[in-house]
């Protein structure tokens, strides 16, 4: 069955989940191809997205001087519509990599879990614990086991 990312719910605002989907918790997935993989292997009855263009990202913190003695200067630019296409591309490299459709630019996805995990970063981290594959296909296959594990409480076979 070929997914779409078109076929993703989208909310207008991220503490409202769309009808269509089952109650839980919801969290933002981090924006990374392991990130855009997990929403992806969520699929559309278990992920949406929301509305996330380059003006709602913060501000990027920029350093000057050398490394090994600490900045010499620091400030903040605004997060761009460069920005933003640079780090959908690097997301959508690696989606091409491991085989799956590219994803559309201005978006946050939100993925269902379990209680258990609270944020985006702990479902990174929990999904990346027993996962050590390196090449985006493999990847692939680890997190659509380990994501349907943490779902279902079921401790994943290493």
């Amino acid at each position: 069955m070929a997914q779409y990312w078109s076929e993703y719910p989208i909310a207008e605002a991220e503490d409202r989940v769309p009808s269509e989907l089952p109650a839980g918790r919801y969290v933002s997935v981090i924006s990374n191809g392991h990130g855009a993989l997990t929403a992806w292997l969520a699929g559309p009855g278990r992920c949406y997205r929301t509305s996330y263009p380059a003006s709602k990202h913060p501000p990027v913190k920029v350093t000057r001087g050398d490394p090994s003695k600490g900045p010499e200067e620091v400030w903040f630019e605004p997060f761009t519509e460069q920005d933003l296409r640079m780090v959908n591309d690097g997301v959508n490299s690696y989606l091409a990599e491991a085989g799956v459709r590219l994803q559309p630019r201005g978006y946050k996805w939100h993925v269902l879990v379990p209680e258990i995990i609270g944020n985006g970063e702990e479902l990174e981290y929990a999904l990346r614990e027993k996962n050590n594959w390196i090449e985006p296909a493999e990847v692939l296959k680890a997190i659509r086991r380990l994501y349907e594990s943490l779902l279902n409480d079921v401790p994943p076979k290493i």
